[in-house]
């Protein structure tokens, strides 16, 4: 196939279509790896499970937490409920503005920090 010959729209039909192919082979692929590596460990008396975990230093910092975290439920069961976190950080203004201090911060939070506040100066006194 030329594709020297094609118009801008035949081409951009024709990424999406090789786009599509590769990752449909790709999880074709990951999926045979998997397949072997879970028959390889049960054959050699291990359980998914652990192989997971020895796993687990090969993924990227981020990955590996969320991973350790908490498992996932089987295929059919509910997904355990996580207990809500404690705020960790509060508005001084206004106190019922609180942050978990997991994820991005609430504006509020920027706005004071970008003002000199100091982090440990919006901490929750316990």
């Amino acid at each position: 196939m030329d594709i020297s010959k094609l118009s801008f729209p035949e081409l951009h039909a024709l990424l999406q279509e090789t786009q599509q192919a590769i990752n449909q082979k790709r999880a074709e692929e990951v999926k045979v790896l998997a397949d072997g590596y879970a028959k390889k460990l049960q054959m050699s008396g291990f359980t998914i499970a652990e192989g997971i975990e020895a796993l687990k230093p090969y993924l990227p910092a981020r990955s590996a937490r969320s991973v350790a975290r908490a498992p996932k439920a089987a295929a059919g069961e509910p997904a355990a409920a996580t207990a809500p976190r404690a705020p960790k950080y509060a508005n001084p203004q206004r106190p019922q503005e609180t942050w978990v201090g997991v994820g991005k911060p609430p504006q509020w939070f920027r706005d004071l920090v970008a003002q000199g506040a100091s982090k440990e100066s919006l901490l929750i006194k316990r």
